[in-house]
């Protein structure tokens, strides 16, 4: 079996060759490559030594990327390499991080320590493929299993079983029933786990079309992973993340999962996974929203308040949900258009009055800030022209209405 390698990589593997050690792909390059897919990166375990692999490599710029566990990143050919000592792995103590590190001259000892088959193979343009675990046969069969005994594996660390529902989700896979049951009864184990790991792990996986089946199959260890998240609001979750259409963004697909619960659980949720700021917001608005219609005519206001990219993930959010047709969100699609070529003032900045202007009009405090909103919707909806002497009239008509003349 011969694959076709970049330049960088088989110069690489030549040079560690040439300097006497063994050289090899190894992990998911060697599985994309067997699916046919293109990798996204290449990774080399070899036998030689960080120390090594400097010697090997002193004209290049080398990054001591995880020194610790044998991991140099080389820059060759424009390139980035990441090169590892083959290695064992000691006692894990926390369920995560083994507790100690050992470098092996023996490939075999250390494609036994890797979790999955799939991910357990490597490739060298003499040997060809080294496959001991039979991935091979895994990927002709389309199935997760992981090397050696699950249990060992999760036990080790169980992030791994998250990373199970990841890659069989990505790669459409089915879970080896060993596995799988191995995943069921270690699900706790989870709790060791940063939240932030989790997260990633959790994103990666519902971006996958494949996620919702998954999923479902495995609620127990998405309870355990996500635990504010109530089993109630899993089931209209996981239906409308089956249909959001292909390749989602992260926003989407958490807000298409949380879409079934209340606020306060969307946020408790949120919360727990430790997402970033922004991230955390625009999922908050859009789950909240994911089932409250909104008429042709607000359609300029709601895009003031989201943006063109939020206000296009809310109209597919709600056409998933059935909040709103295709025929209405596309409707509401051209008024965004329409609005953004007219050039209309989206923002509150835009208006040609501004705080100072109502103060003379005698407005204070929180009143101004209700009065500017006021003032900028009468705009987006047509009912005002964008002019300061027609807002500043029409500011002082709602003044009168309320009884208080400026």
């Amino acid at each position: 079996m011969s694959f076709i390698l970049p330049a960088p990589v088989l110069e690489a593997l030549s040079r560690l060759n040439t300097h006497g050690f063994a050289a090899y792909v190894v992990g998911g390059c060697v599985r994309d490559l067997l699916l046919g897919k293109e990798p996204h990166d290449f990774d080399i375990c070899t036998a030689a030594l960080p120390e090594d692999v400097h010697s090997c490599f002193a004209a290049q710029r080398i990054i001591d990327t995880g020194i610790r566990h044998g991991t140099v990143t080389v820059l060759l050919g424009g390139q980035e390499l990441e090169i590892t000592t083959f290695r064992t792995d000691g006692d894990y103590l926390d369920g995560r991080h083994p507790l100690s590190v050992s470098f092996t001259r023996t490939l075999a000892e250390d494609l036994k320590r890797r979790d999955f088959t799939v991910n357990a193979m490597a490739w060298n343009p003499q040997e060809g493929l080294v496959d001991l675990f039979d991935g091979q046969a895994d990927l002709k069969l389309h199935r997760l299993r992981c090397v050696g005994d699950p249990q060992k594996r999760f036990t080790e660390d169980a992030l791994r079983i998250m990373r199970a529902l990841r890659f069989a989700a990505q790669l459409d896979f089915v879970i080896d029933p060993p596995t799988a049951q191995a995943a069921h009864l270690l699900r706790e184990r989870l709790q060791l786990i940063s939240r932030e790991r989790i997260a990633a792990e959790l994103l990666h996986t519902l971006s996958y079309p494949a996620a919702p089946d998954l999923l479902a199959e495995f609620s127990d260890v998405l309870s355990v992973a996500l635990p504010s998240l109530p089993l109630s609001a899993l089931s209209e979750g996981l239906s409308v993340l089956r249909r959001l259409p292909s390749e989602p963004d992260n926003v989407s697909t958490l807000a298409a999962l949380l879409c079934g619960c209340q606020s306060e659980i969307i946020n408790a949720c949120l919360d727990s996974l430790k997402l970033s700021r922004q991230l955390h917001q625009d999922t908050l608005r859009l789950a909240e929203a994911a089932h409250t219609p909104f008429s042709s005519d607000d359609t300029v206001i709601w895009l003031s308040r989201l943006g063109t990219k939020q206000l296009e993930h809310l109209l597919v959010l709600q056409t998933a949900c059935g909040t709103l047709t295709i025929e209405e969100a596309d409707q509401r699609r051209a008024i965004m258009q329409n609005a953004l070529q007219e050039g209309m003032p989206l923002s509150l900045s835009l208006l040609p009055v501004n705080g100072r202007d109502l103060k003379r009009l005698g407005l204070r405090g929180a009143e101004i800030g209700d009065m500017l909103i006021h003032l900028h919707e009468a705009v987006l909806r047509g009912q005002c022209p964008c002019e300061r002497e027609m807002l500043l009239i029409l500011a002082k008509e709602l003044l009168y209405q309320k009884g208080t003349t400026p």
